[in-house]
């Protein structure tokens, strides 16, 4: 639980960033307080202990003690059955946890439980933060969990460095020998290889963390390694407690091994760390700050997918120890001599964070036409797509510059002809076989994005997706008028569907296979001003009239009349446009005036014919 504890610590400290006269207090289990040792963001550690858990009575009076504190805001970052009961009793004004089936009730605020992170942070980090979203803090946040030494601690591990006669000219390498578990540990004849390739490349010293209890593995891994290998081991150099290994850490100059509390105490003193994650462990949680620099991890599905392919974490954790044999050390040893060569050489610099967007293998297609009031958003709302094509048709506003001034946009110039033939133009010049189309008047909201990132990391999804979109006139939402159940394709695969050429507006994408549905809305804020909304359905109108062409219809008192009156009333009636007041007979109006357009239009391309 270690790990689990500080890195929910940096909840509390942005908390204090935001509210800097605040109580802040912080419930964990008793054996995790050494990781919150001097932490100025924190009030009042209450502990959870072992008597709450085996007495009911000693439980109900922690509830009690924690609804006597009449706190403003309860976070729950645990979301068990333990903590429900917490949250039920405490009489908390505002109560926040992940949105998860079943216990929504207990909370005021139930934030999605994101299932791929959005940048390196890692999984583990970017959920703690979401639980601040409902906040809205006017903060920049603060993702890095953090350990405080004190001058005391430090001098006593450096009189540890000295007792044990640890070479001061080298730099010192941690290895975290073993897992909190065998089935988090690498193998120990493996793990032999590892540290011999850390002496090998590297003139240091090598410390080994594990607990007393943990010395014959150790010793086991001590006695496979080379000779050479264990002349720079202090096999016996080990801290009397928690706090003596965390002091003694911040004198190392970075960390190698199993994914554990180890690892992460050492990411919050700034420390550079290599990590090998258990086959059964998901690398998208714990892999946190993984710059390809001072943080890289391995994983056995980096090497080898073939053997996750359709596992549950269930039937993975099972396989563990057969997956591990495949996990050898050739497989990352010249990341392991790439790593500690960039973190160890003279010229190292300080540890920083630095936060990277992760990019999904999609192509997101934006076509364009005097669009410089949309097109920076719109763009910056697909920040996480691997890349972003606009296909501009020769705008006379300041469309392309906005555009060409971001470094991950590629702008084409196209002339416009009609819809479906600019979007399959578009489809040509994309790099990767998943599509996201948006119009520059289209915006993606956080839950929708979590979704089409979701989707495009299935082993097994649809062909295509329609989305459903709200429908914005001006600012406001636009309830009916026939725009309660609009729905378009934006999503899909490029080997597996094409825009119809027949249909040149509100164009028609042919899918080969099987189609899904988003349950997140699309919102499309497509009404600016009476004046502009009037433009574009005339326009609609105009290349509409060209497939009635197509299809021979001959325009006649009906089609001038009757058809856009029908039109109004079944939005305004049928449709209910009527519930939407003043914008609804807007609407309903504009609607119509787009079919009378297209027959007028057709009846001059007739005359022209």
């Amino acid at each position: 639980m270690i790990g689990d504890v500080l890195i929910s610590s940096i909840i509390c400290n942005n908390l204090r960033i935001a509210y800097p006269k605040a109580q802040i207090d912080y419930l964990v289990y008793e054996s995790t307080t050494p990781v919150l040792e001097g932490n100025p963001s924190i009030d009042n550690i209450i502990l959870f202990q072992e008597k709450h858990r085996k007495s009911k009575k000693e439980f109900f009076n922690l509830a009690l003690q924690i609804r006597a504190n009449q706190y403003d805001l309860l976070i729950d970052a645990y979301s068990k059955l333990e903590s429900w009961l917490l949250v039920l009793i405490s009489g908390a004004k505002r109560k926040i946890s992940y949105k998860k089936p079943g216990r929504t009730f207990l909370y005021t605020d139930n934030v999605t439980f994101a299932a791929f992170p959005k940048t390196n942070l890692g999984l583990a980090i970017e959920r703690r933060l979401s639980l601040l979203e409902p906040l809205q803090l006017n903060i920049e946040i603060d993702p890095l969990p953090k350990l405080f030494v004190t001058e005391k601690e430090n001098q006593e591990a450096q009189l540890l460095f000295e007792h044990y006669q640890v070479k001061k000219e080298r730099k010192t390498v941690l290895i975290s020998l073993l897992g909190s578990d065998k089935s988090k540990t690498y193998p120990l004849e493996y793990m032999a290889k590892v540290v011999d390739t850390v002496a090998d490349n590297q003139d240091v010293n090598i410390l080994f963390n594990y607990f007393p209890k943990q010395i014959e593995e150790a010793k086991i891994i001590f006695d496979t390694c080379k000779p050479s290998t264990q002349d720079k081991i202090y096999f016996d150099f080990l801290a009397k407690d928690l706090r003596g290994f965390i002091a003694i850490m911040n004198q190392c100059d970075l960390i190698i091994g199993n994914d554990g509390g180890a690892i992460n105490m050492a990411k919050a003193l700034g420390k550079p760390s290599f990590i090998i994650f258990s086959p059964w462990i998901e690398k998208k949680i714990w892999a946190t700050f993984e710059d390809g620099i001072q943080h890289l991890s391995v994983h056995l599905n980096d090497f080898k997918p073939q053997f996750f392919l359709s596992k549950t974490e269930k039937e993975l954790k099972k396989e563990t120890f057969s997956l591990y044999s495949e996990f050898t050390p050739d497989l990352f040893t010249d990341k392991i001599q790439h790593f500690l060569s960039q973190n160890l050489s003279n010229k190292q610099e300080t540890s920083v964070v630095v936060i990277q967007k992760n990019k999904i293998p999609l192509s997101a297609l934006i076509i364009t036409y005097n669009e410089e009031n949309n097109i920076e958003s719109v763009i910056k709302d697909l920040d996480f797509a691997a890349e972003i094509i606009v296909i501009d048709s020769f705008s006379t506003d300041q469309t392309v510059a906005i555009a060409s001034g971001f470094t991950n946009v590629k702008v084409v110039q196209h002339a416009f002809e009609n819809y479906a033939k600019q979007r399959n133009f578009a489809l040509n010049l994309a790099q990767n076989n998943w599509i996201l189309f948006l119009d520059a008047d289209e915006r993606l909201g956080s839950e929708l994005k979590d979704e089409i990132i979701e989707i495009i990391h299935q082993k097994e999804s649809h062909s295509a997706y329609y989305f459903y979109r709200t429908f914005m006139f001006k600012a406001t939402k636009l309830h009916f008028s026939g725009w309660q159940t609009d729905k378009i394709f934006r999503l899909f695969q490029k080997d597996k569907a094409h825009y119809a050429l027949q249909k040149i507006v509100h164009e028609k994408l042919i899918v080969n296979g099987s189609i899904g549905k988003l349950k997140n809305k699309l919102i499309h804020y497509s009404y600016k001003d009476y004046s502009s909304y009037k433009q574009k359905m005339i326009l609609y109108g105009k290349l509409k009239a060209k497939e009635e062409f197509s299809k021979g219809t001959q325009p006649h008192f009906f089609h001038f009349y009757i058809r856009p009156l029908y039109q109004f009333l079944y939005q305004y009636l049928i449709r209910m446009g009527i519930l939407d007041g003043k914008k609804g007979i807007i609407i309903c109006y504009l609607n119509a005036l787009s079919v009378h357009a297209r027959f007028q239009e057709l009846k001059k391309i007739k005359a022209n014919n």
